[in-house]
């Protein structure tokens, strides 16, 4: 067992969690906001009512995740498996902080200027290396004894990733468009929750 496991188990568990509740407080304490039709990045836009709570929640969920997939690189490795599939989630995570950061989408929540853009072109690779961490995730798991199950599930996550995601570039500006983020942030969320409560059970 890898010292702090659980530690680590715990992180990866939270991050997803704290994620959601950015949208999920917005509902309650920001007028006019819609589930359905907003999209998450406009509550850090520039002169969002809330930006700094967002963000610093956002920048929360990022670090927590980190931590949860440096984690799983040591637990996967002591397991004599492949580490290329953790160590390609922790790439995305370690990229996609600097959104919040440095990157936020324009006042009213437009993707205009550079740094709209740039928040834009990071969301969108660090999405793609989500979808390609699965992939490796599925096919490294299978040569783990006590993570076999978890290869089937990280293809089957990969495929209703994939498919809610096609569905967001469709709906990019309609009134369903928070709607169908929630579902690309709700299946990667779980994904990153189901694999640090495995990590925690293992740990024990």
């Amino acid at each position: 067992m890898t010292k702090y496991q659980k530690i680590y188990a715990v992180c990866g568990m939270l991050g997803p969690i704290v994620f959601n509740l950015i949208w999920i407080i917005a509902g309650f304490i920001q007028p006019g906001y819609d589930h359905i039709q907003n999209d998450v990045s406009s509550l850090m836009a520039l002169g969002a009512p809330n930006k700094l709570l967002f963000d610093l929640m956002n920048i929360a969920s990022f670090i927590l995740e980190i931590i949860f997939f440096i984690g799983l690189i040591m637990v996967i490795k002591e397991l004599n498996g492949s580490i290329a599939g953790p160590a390609v989630f922790l790439s995305g995570k370690i990229l996609g902080i600097i959104v919040p950061i440095f990157f936020p989408l324009n006042y009213g929540g437009e993707p205009t200027g550079f740094t709209g853009m740039m928040h834009l072109i990071i969301v969108m690779i660090t999405g793609f290396i989500a979808l390609g961490g699965m992939i490796v995730m599925w096919r490294g798991l299978r040569k783990v004894d006590d993570w076999k199950g978890y290869s089937l599930y990280s293809l089957i996550t990969f495929i209703l990733t994939l498919i809610f995601t096609m569905w967001l570039v469709f709906a990019a500006g309609s009134p369903v468009m928070g709607l169908a983020e929630r579902f690309v942030i709700i299946v990667n969320g779980q994904y990153t929750f189901v694999l640090a409560f495995k990590t925690y059970r293992t740990s024990e």
